[in-house]
């Protein structure tokens, strides 16, 4: 689901009775720095309880109002979540209880983040506990991702993969640690309970794999139990099937509620026409006047910052220019509807065009987005990308010869084809 779908959905919906209707509001007053707020736009307080959105309340923002108050209420201490429906971070996660006044500060350094943690924040410990949780477990996932991207260069060797394995194994097993250790120390029964969940279920579904033994478990169950007796969703984490509807079970806790499953499509406007007859060679070419790299090997990859199948395979597309710089130009088309993330991962994987080096390549970086109107442009829109990544291959004739190969499959193909023209 696309950010505008999402806007579209929570304003037709009307607000879910909450139990205890004349339970106190809690508040979050929220200031924007100039570059969020330099369009006008809403920002929506939202929460999702067992896959049901519940809209708390909106605030409108532009450059001279960059500051306003959200209420709601909760039933018990639970998460709900800002979304900026233009400029800004998508999802701003917050965990609150009724009665906390709260203030966050979103700086511009958060534009273009599909979900943020906030840290400027006062008026709710259970928040920063949160934050500080996920920021661990997202750094060390960062890591075990980039791992995994030098397990699929080209020509890795037998052993240096399975050391690279050995050292992914590690950091998923420090992950699992570390839930065990917030399930068994944290204050916060929000937190605390999506801790748990992780470690029982993981446990519950492959207790070998993950390292924990049944003693620990055990007594981290126990530990919960003890600390949160009084938190309503603590029942359901023990036993879903005794509770009513009203209750959570400890699986809606998981972050992943939160991404919305916006992954294939979230790049989509809905809201428009999709053109709909046979593609030509020609639409392809004609994104972008990419038809002016003819009498060169062409690979285009339409590729986002967000999905990581497309950065995996970085690597072996910059690895391919790097081999075949007379040959080969590689074209790398970003997603992304927001610039700043976009051109960050580039300067990160290092994925630009080297001229002066003492082995030149060409890499060009374009966007799939117009900046000014924030739409796809149609040369692109034309053709229907349902998935990323997805890239082919154009001969020196400009005839597509090859549709979605992976970077270690496009260096042997290039190989194979400079042979043929004997260049190897």
């Amino acid at each position: 689901m696309n950010r505008s779908l999402t806007i579209f959905t929570l304003a037709l919906l009307t607000v879910l009775p909450v139990k205890g209707e004349d339970l106190p509001k809690f508040s979050i007053t929220l200031t924007v720095d100039s570059a969020i707020a330099s369009q006008p736009q809403q920002v929506y307080l939202y929460s999702q309880v067992e896959r049901e959105m519940q809209l708390h309340d909106s605030i409108s923002i532009d450059s001279v109002h960059r500051q306003g108050t959200l209420h709601g209420t909760v039933p018990y201490e639970y998460n709900v979540n800002l979304m900026f429906s233009r400029r800004g971070p998508a999802i701003v996660p917050v965990v609150v209880k009724n009665g906390d006044q709260m203030k966050i500060h979103v700086g511009d350094e958060d534009e273009g983040f599909s979900i943020r943690y906030i840290d400027k924040i006062e008026g709710s410990p259970s928040t920063l506990e949160y934050v500080r949780y996920y920021q661990q477990m997202d750094s060390i996932s960062d890591l075990n991702r980039k791992v995994y991207r030098q397990m699929q260069r080209y020509g890795i060797t037998e052993q240096e993969a399975d050391s690279l394995g050995k050292i992914r194994n590690k950091l998923e097993m420090a992950k699992e640690r570390l839930s065990l250790h917030y399930a068994n120390t944290g204050k916060s029964p929000y937190g605390v309970l999506g801790a748990a969940a992780r470690v029982y279920g993981s446990h519950r579904l492959n207790p070998s794999m993950h390292g924990y033994t049944e003693k620990e478990v055990d007594q981290m169950m126990h530990s919960v139990l003890k600390r949160f007796r009084d938190y309503p969703p603590i029942q359901a984490f023990v036993n879903d099937s005794v509770l009513g509807r009203n209750y959570m079970s400890a699986e809606s806790f998981s972050i992943n509620a939160m991404l919305w499953k916006r992954y294939s499509r979230r790049f989509f406007d809905e809201t428009e026409d999709s053109i709909v007859r046979p593609l030509k060679v020609g639409d392809y070419m004609n994104v972008l006047h990419l038809n002016d790299y003819r009498g060169q090997y062409l690979y285009v990859d339409f590729w986002a910052s967000w999905c990581e199948p497309c950065l995996q395979q970085m690597p072996n597309i910059k690895m391919a220019a790097q081999m075949f710089p007379e040959d080969l130009v590689v074209v790398l088309v970003s997603m992304d509807k927001e610039s700043k993330q976009w051109w960050k991962t580039v300067k990160e994987l290092d994925l630009r065009s080297h001229s002066k080096d003492e082995h030149p390549y060409e890499i060009q970086n374009l966007r799939a987005f117009n900046d000014n109107t924030g739409k796809m442009v149609p040369e692109v829109k034309r053709l229907d990308i349902r998935t990323i990544p997805h890239n082919y291959l154009v001969d020196r004739t400009g005839r597509i010869i090859a549709k979605n190969i992976s970077g270690s499959l496009l260096i042997d193909r290039m190989k194979e084809l400079l042979k043929k023209e004997g260049k190897q």
